[in-house]
């Protein structure tokens, strides 16, 4: 046995010959002495003129050259040589197992950041694979985890088994979306397995060595295969999304929560269920059928404690209030995106830079000094008199913008400017500068946000100004849909939307790029009749100045709840709606990846009889 798989049962390649080595001397000392031939354990070689990738190599051919036959001959042996390949042919894999390097080409990370490359070879090794996943499910923005996951779609024999280490934005980011799709729909038996905030609580979730929050992706690729692009009716496999209380600390500890997954797996009977995950008396977390739409959307449920929670958010972006009450309720108006109903603004790099920053955009902003107290009353005050009063006497002009988070201060649905804008010599041109102008608004939503600190999922500004890196603008010429829309994203009901939605890399934040924003669901308030328009603005007018705790503290704020309730009235829900939002707050303010072991937020949990897991 041991000798069929050091010669052709295991395959392994690495571009790190220290790795190489260390698996093939591994698996040598596994076997008692016992001689082989030639093993299918390759180093591969990356950069050069050409910039080769390794094996990302094999999207092209099925034989990448080994430097291990080319440089060292035989790990055991007398015989000569006979090849220098390590071949991995489409669809000859049984199993595939990786942990792929996550790198890619953004802001300071630069994939092939490989020592010995110079920067000359690492462009063209960044230049090649894009030409060797053209036409593939996978984004470069991604980085190389949905390269290989897409790459392991093609090795993998039908009925064949993955089995992949991710970060965790390969469940939600929109650059994951292609990828995501491709899984639904070309794999089935799909299992997804999280720790809930498993970094927060100061130790590896998975890998030792990421820094980051991740996934296990474990599925079957189908026996018949589906062809790209896919159709309608192509099948959608659902995913089965596991969520574990704490990390997994040891080998054997390892082992027997895989076996008490297998278990809740197979008491599973339909999309929407869920089981429990127990070893022993121990309740370790549980695991929720999850109906996959087929087209790379979030996988919400992962990471989530509480399958009420779940499901209940779920529901919300299809348009339902459920599983917090006892029977449905329809929202008025259909579901939609944040795109169908509003015009997004630009990104930052369009808009300008702050002063000191890379020069990119139509303007140079410089920060305004607020006097307001964070919480001073400012209840009675005329429009012109509100602007000065929330930002400061420099926050009136033409040239303002919304540009980034300050939580101490942003703790109303009014908030004011936070920079100016200026067109130096060498900045932007004329024309640049009224385009940006152009995409002004009043109303903003949050790329970046931070449940533990920040009160608003969406800003509103008495004056016309323009977004920025934290916001970006939302434009609609219904002023009173924009009024609408801030309550509604500002409840309860809009920020479990969003929840299900932004990327949950770090526990307490949710953040989505604006691409993935504009594709959040949203209920087309356009639709709305013009009575329950103008109620809500007059419910804004109200709520606009009051004072909000942070998002994470949403259970324990009466102003959080006022909002709520003025979302139930101006669309005309029943009495339930108001209890189901309460239900709401609690439960997703316990979730780890909301109140990130926030003190206060877990001093609060407490007081409402909410227990949460020890950080230790």
């Amino acid at each position: 046995l041991h000798r069929a798989a050091m010669e052709n049962g295991l395959v392994g390649t690495d571009v790190n010959p220290i790795a190489a080595h260390l698996t093939s001397s591994s698996l040598a000392a596994i076997g008692e002495g016992e001689p082989y031939g030639n093993t299918r354990i390759g180093w591969l070689d990356v950069g050069g003129a050409e910039g080769r990738t390794g094996s990302i190599e094999y999207f092209e051919r099925a034989q990448v050259g080994d430097l291990f036959t080319t440089y060292g001959g035989r790990s055991t042996g007398d015989e000569p040589v006979d090849k220098s390949t390590v071949d991995v042919p489409d669809g000859s894999f049984r199993w595939l197992l990786m942990n792929p390097p996550y790198s890619r080409t953004r802001g300071k990370q630069r994939a092939f950041d490989i020592a010995g490359l110079t920067d000359s070879e690492r462009k063209r090794c960044q230049k090649r694979w894009g030409l060797l996943i053209k036409g593939e499910p996978a984004n470069k923005k991604a980085g190389m985890g949905a390269t290989y996951l897409v790459m392991a779609a093609r090795k993998v024999k039908p009925g064949g088994r993955i089995g992949f280490v991710l970060p965790l934005t390969a469940a939600f980011a929109e650059s994951w979306s292609q990828t995501r799709q491709m899984i639904e729909r070309e794999f089935e038996d799909i299992v997804a397995v999280a720790v809930a905030a498993g970094q927060a609580l100061g130790r590896d979730a998975l890998s030792a060595d990421t820094g980051m929050e991740e996934m296990l992706l474990v599925a079957t690729k189908r026996e018949n295969t589906v062809a790209r692009p896919y159709r309608g009716t192509t099948p959608v496999a659902p995913i089965r999304c596991v969520t574990l209380r704490q990390p997994l600390a040891r080998l054997g500890e390892s082992g027997e929560i895989g076996r008490a997954i297998i278990d809740a797996l197979s008491r599973l009977s339909g999309i929407g269920h869920w089981r429990p995950i127990r070893a022993g008396d121990d309740e370790l977390g549980i695991v929720l059928v999850f109906e996959a739409g087929g087209e790379g959307g979030p996988w919400g449920p992962l990471g989530v404690t509480k399958p009420d929670l779940a499901l209940a958010a779920d529901a919300l972006t299809k348009g339902q209030i459920d599983n917090v009450v006892d029977r449905p309720i329809p929202l008025p108006v259909p579901m939609s995106t944040v795109d169908d109903l509003f015009d997004v603004g630009p990104t930052h790099d369009l808009i300008g830079h702050p002063d000191g920053g890379d020069g990119r955009g139509a303007f140079e902003f410089h920060g305004i000094e607020p006097h307001l107290q964070p919480d001073a009353t400012v209840q009675g005050l005329s429009d012109a008199e509100l602007a000065i009063a929330i930002g400061g006497a420099d926050s009136i002009g033409r040239d303002r913008s919304l540009w980034g988070v300050a939580s101490r201060l942003q703790k109303r649905l009014l908030v004011g400017p936070t920079h100016k804008g200026i067109g130096p010599a060498g900045v932007g041109s004329r024309k640049d500068r009224e385009k940006m102008r152009a995409k002004r608004s009043d109303l903003f939503y949050a790329r970046n946000m931070r449940w533990t600190s920040q009160a608003l999922l969406t800003a509103n500004t008495v004056d016309l100004v323009m977004g920025g890196r934290a916001w970006t603008a939302l434009m609609n010429d219904d002023s009173r849909v924009r009024r609408a829309f801030s309550l509604w994203a500002n409840s309860i009901f809009g920020m479990v939307v969003h929840w299900t939605q932004g990327q949950r890399t770090h526990a307490g934040r949710s953040t989505a790029q604006i691409d993935a924003l504009k594709q959040i669901p949203a209920p087309r308030l356009d639709l709305l009749d013009a009575a329950a328009l103008e109620r809500a603005t007059a419910l804004f007018e109200e709520l606009q100045t009051l004072l909000l705790a942070p998002a994470c503290r949403a259970h324990a704020d009466p102003t959080r709840a006022a909002i709520d309730r003025a979302v139930v009235s101006f669309l005309d829900l029943p009495q339930e709606a108001i209890d189901a939002a309460s239900r709401l707050r609690l439960l997703w303010c316990s979730e780890p990846s909301v109140h990130g072991w926030n003190r206060k937020a877990l001093s609060l949990l407490q007081e409402a009889g909410v227990a949460a897991a020890p950080r230790d």
